[in-house]
């Protein structure tokens, strides 16, 4: 029989209490019999003798089963069971109900209550035993579920908490000079990556008359700065450009912390391998965006257009502008990764309903269109959810997958789970929509090679021949600059060969 408890318990030795049963029954001679059977067994074994004091034990001493007779004084077993139903820290405690009447009425009635089982009176203490032990193995799996729930719920409750904390400070007023102010407040605020980046950059070119100017920010946490938004004109020009975070010239960058001209670092000889680069992209003004010592992105520039250089003033603003763009960054990387939990789980539902090929040919398929996205120099509001879509795989067109993704863009503050939503409905369209915004085109395109990608591997192709397939079958979307972006994302020549 220890064997048999051991089990329930869980295997090797163990320093957990073992499970409390709470037994409800005026009659004495019932609670005493079935102490003696339950404490045989391992249980630990508490009893109430009324519906009242039931309610006050099951409340206070937090059993793991309760084994409730129907008739009792002052409140009914019937009674007793509906209100630990309606108990929100524990509504799912497994209660076992026993009465002198067997008919199907009595029995009705008690699961109608939330009994999880019914006994008829007498009964056998082992036929109990057995069925507590079920009970108890089934509530523990769905027990450990809710906690690791609720252990999320006030994580994400405690970020959002973060988050806004860390908005009302960003937030506050600051003495910025007139020029700059109004634009700072909005930076600030700002929760999307796009209308922060946006702003910025049009304020940063407006102030400075420059040409081009640039956000640089980090791919993935701690990775490589790359261009997350260009304004201006010459987009191309800084195609390509990435700057290492643990390199000399962001580390000089973030320790200066304030714009420089890129001349005044030429006499640093440390940044003699990173500048050439630099030069060679017209890039004249660079500017760190830095918030309590760590590195939220790097701003670019050309020169200014009338071929002055940029005054101390001018200088003085930028630092401010950069200022308030790497809090309002902070910010929105707090809203990001909110977001990025919801698009975590997203995948990982999408993960559970396919083959575990599926999973890696979606990760594949994400990687691709991402890099075919840098190709194109897609904004992040379009290369976020491409990738992602790519992830989700075909799951988010089905039922399920729609519900479950409307369900996550109503609790994400950013925005990008709709922009998902809105990319996954144009690529399964039949006839191509008009477009929304510049770039959407591409991004639709992609996502439907990315289909095509998945449908052929899982009909056994290789990585190769599956883009190859996928490209031919979505030939009338793809134009010369879609199918260089792949083939150059897939890094296989022009001409693919049968994988």
């Amino acid at each position: 029989m220890g064997g048999a408890v051991s089990g329930l318990l869980g295997p090797g030795p163990s320093t957990a209490a073992p499970p409390c049963i709470l037994v409800v029954d005026d009659d004495r001679r019932v609670v005493d019999l079935l102490s003696i059977a339950l404490g045989a067994h391992g249980y630990r074994v508490t009893s109430a003798a009324d519906g009242d004091e039931a309610v006050r034990v099951a409340l206070a001493k937090r059993p793991d089963l309760v084994v409730l007779d129907v008739r009792l004084p002052k409140k009914s077993g019937l009674e007793v069971c509906e209100i630990l139903r309606q108990d929100p820290d524990d509504p799912y405690l497994p209660i076992i109900m026993v009465s002198a009447a067997s008919e199907t009425e009595a029995r009705l009635q008690g699961f109608a209550r939330g009994a999880d089982d019914y006994l008829a009176k007498p009964f056998s203490p082992r036929e109990l035993v057995a069925r507590i032990r079920r009970l108890l193995a089934r509530a523990g799996d769905a027990r450990e579920s809710r906690r690791r729930s609720r252990e999320a719920e006030l994580e994400l409750a405690h970020a959002r908490d973060d988050a806004r904390r860390a908005h009302a400070d960003l937030s506050r007023e600051q003495h910025l000079r007139a020029l700059g102010a109004g634009v700072a407040r909005a930076l600030l605020g700002a929760l999307d990556a796009d209308e922060l980046s946006g702003r910025f950059l049009l304020a940063v070119r407006a102030h400075l008359g420059v040409s081009v100017a640039a956000l640089l920010t980090p791919e993935r946490a701690g990775g490589t700065l790359v261009p997350a938004a260009v304004r201006g004109d010459g987009l191309d020009r800084f195609a390509g450009l990435a700057v290492r975070p643990d390199g000399e010239f962001a580390t000089l960058l973030s320790a200066l912390d304030r714009p420089a001209r890129l001349a005044e670092l030429e006499r640093f000889p440390e940044l003699t391998p990173e500048l050439p680069a630099l030069i060679a992209k017209g890039i004249s003004i660079v500017a760190p965006l830095a918030r309590g010592g760590a590195l939220e992105g790097l701003l670019v520039a050309d020169e200014r257009r009338d071929g002055e250089d940029a005054s101390r003033a001018d200088l003085e603003v930028l630092g401010l502008l950069c200022e308030a763009a790497a809090g309002g960054l902070a910010n929105v990387r707090r809203c990001r990764a909110l977001a990025d939990g919801l698009i975590e789980t997203l995948v990982a539902r999408a993960g559970e309903t396919g083959a575990v090929e599926d999973s890696g040919a979606r990760a594949e398929a994400a990687a691709l269109v991402a890099r075919a996205a840098r190709a194109l120099t897609l904004p992040l509001r379009l290369a976020d959810p491409l990738a992602h879509a790519a992830a989700l795989g075909d799951w988010a067109e089905t039922a399920a997958g729609r519900h479950a993704l409307a369900l996550a863009a109503g609790a994400d503050p950013t925005g990008r789970l709709l922009a998902l939503a809105r990319l996954i409905e144009r690529a399964a369209e039949p006839v191509a929509a008009e477009a929304a915004e510049p770039g959407e085109p591409d991004a639709v395109a992609l996502l439907q090679v990315a289909r095509g990608y998945l449908a052929a591997r899982r009909q056994g192709a290789g990585a190769a021949r599956a883009l190859a397939r996928a490209m031919e079958t979505c030939a009338g979307v793809l134009d010369d600059a879609r199918r260089r972006a792949l083939r150059d994302a897939a890094d296989w020549p022009a001409r693919p060969t049968a994988a």
